[in-house]
């Protein structure tokens, strides 16, 4: 089983900020030396989300760092870029990495203190970012000496008329999957062979064991090389938020305490009005909670066997940590660490595959 482990801290105020900042490192770095197959990083803005914001910008500084754990970028918020910029840093940390990089596309949050802030809470965000994506694409596949490229959408106008640098590591673009929860959506991904980041295991009404077969049906049925079979089986997975404590018991004591004091964010009526945020951070918890798995180092392992036994290949651990509660913080990922991951049969991503580049390299 490949683990990738979720990073999206929170802190509480600013004075918290380097502290977070710096333990986002320290645990990326030591996930590494425990066998953890990627460091999943995520794109939020405002509202106590994600206190380092830029995926690409925190990916770049671990990617100098990390000797073999994959980067992946989960997801990325394409409403809120222009394309010719998401292929630009895209570009770069695929670079910094030398392949060992995926990101995930996808329209990205709804929080309206996110979408406002951007200016982009009237569009239609399900149409542009299929738009942008679409001009991402043709960006990745003009060759040096093609016509300018018109990559203008609804919201967007752009012209590429020069060779994009850098060019991506993996030729012709990094590793680009699509982050969805819908089931025509899964299938259609499948059929094209693009690597699906799915959500959560766990929802309200049970599990979605049912959405692996639906991929792994149309991606095997769909005349794919084996080269990318393999590759975007190799991702295929579930989110799993985990609230983990040493005992069951004190794994539920720790989401109640988590969901009394406004969980990983500021408490409610800290950012914009209180009736506002009150509205949101509600909405938000409610959803982590329906997704969350609550419970003791034995009942997380025993559930990514399970998993594992549906036809699996990935699960993204994503710990629920109150803010501000650095003791909290360590216990935690020391218990995944040292109790989880030692049971799971964590297992390193492949090396990227051999790029053109490297090919061309070879040849006299």
């Amino acid at each position: 089983m490949h683990v990738s482990l979720h990073l999206s801290p929170q802190s509480r105020d600013a004075a918290d900020d380097a502290d977070v900042m710096a333990g986002v490192v320290e645990k990326a770095l030591l996930a590494e030396r425990h066998g953890v197959a990627s460091i999943g990083l995520t794109e939020h803005h405002l509202a106590g989300y994600n206190t380092y914001a830029d995926p690409f910008l925190m990916g770049a500084h671990l990617a100098g760092q990390l000797r073999s754990a994959h980067i992946s970028v989960t997801v990325a918020q394409v409403a809120l870029e222009h394309p010719l910029r998401l292929v630009e840093k895209c570009n770069i940390l695929d670079q910094l990495t030398r392949g060992r990089f995926l990101v995930a596309l996808a329209a990205g949050s709804a929080s309206p203190t996110e979408l406002e802030a951007f200016g982009a809470e009237g569009i239609d965000r399900a149409r542009v970012t299929e738009e942008r994506i679409d001009a991402a694409l043709r960006i990745w596949a003009r060759g040096d000496d093609d016509p300018p490229l018109d990559i203008s959408t609804s919201v967007d106008r752009g012209v590429v008329s020069a060779r994009v640098s850098p060019a991506s590591y993996r030729l012709p673009r990094p590793l680009v999957a699509r982050a969805t929860r819908t089931p025509a959506t899964i299938e259609r991904l499948g059929r094209e062979g693009v690597p699906v980041i799915m959500g959560q295991w766990q929802t309200l009404d049970g599990d979605n064991r049912e959405h692996l077969a639906l991929y792994s049906d149309a991606l095997l049925a769909g005349g794919h090389d084996e080269t990318t079979v393999e590759e975007c089986l190799t991702w295929l997975g579930f989110g799993l938020t985990i609230v983990v404590g040493a005992t069951q018991r004190a794994a539920e004591e720790r989401w109640a305490e988590y969901l009394e004091v406004g969980g990983e964010g500021p408490q409610p009526g800290r950012l914009g009005t209180p009736s506002a945020w009150a509205k949101e951070w509600t909405h938000r918890e409610v959803a982590r909670a329906s997704g969350s798995l609550v419970g003791s180092p034995q009942r997380i392992v025993e559930t990514i066997q399970e998993i594992a036994a549906q036809g699996a290949r990935h699960v993204r651990i994503i710990p629920a940590i109150p803010a501000g509660r650095s003791g909290d913080r360590d216990e935690i990922y020391r218990l995944i660490f040292e109790e989880v991951l030692p049971h799971v049969d964590a297992t390193p991503l492949p090396e990227p595959v051999a790029t053109r580049r490297a090919t061309a390299a070879r040849e006299p």
